[in-house]
């Protein structure tokens, strides 16, 4: 029985250290995963955002749109100046039905409804309540680049 009481305490022990070994081994890399995980990713990371080349500026006449398919989120890239381009979202706002672009009266028409926006996106009419979503596009050595 002597045996037993002296074998059952170096068990223990023997537990006890695997035990610290193991959570210490598990403790730098939990905190790794932690750190990746609330670190803020890099312009160059962001998963959502993409650069949509619609053509060149000079194809584009002044006061047109230009429709882009660009997957359930097509975009309107409006040329308002020389060197100055806007890109809408060419889904209505109320039913998300494709907008028509009018060039004689600069508007976007939603077919289905009647909604009526302005060349900036602002509703002016119809069963719309919120304005077009606006993307960011720049104009580089002639090509027309939309963030989305």
């Amino acid at each position: 029985m002597n045996d037993d009481r002296t074998a059952d305490p170096e068990r223990r022990g023997v537990l006890v250290w695997l035990t610290r070994g193991f959570l210490a081994l598990w403790a730098p890399a939990a905190a790794g995963v932690t750190t990746t995980f609330l670190k803020a990713p890099s312009a160059e990371e962001r998963p959502g955002e993409r650069q949509l080349k619609v053509g060149s500026l000079s194809s584009l006449a002044v006061g047109d749109a230009r429709f882009v398919r660009h997957g359930t989120e097509p975009v309107y890239v409006l040329r308002v100046g020389e060197t100055e381009v806007l890109a809408l979202s060419a889904i209505c706002t109320h039913m998300r039905c494709v907008l028509k672009w009018d060039r004689e009266k600069e508007l976007f028409h939603c077919p289905c409804h009647d909604g009526v926006f302005d060349r900036q996106g602002n509703v002016l009419s119809g069963p719309p309540k919120k304005p077009l979503r606006h993307y960011r596009a720049d104009v580089r050595a002639d090509e027309i680049v939309v963030h989305t």
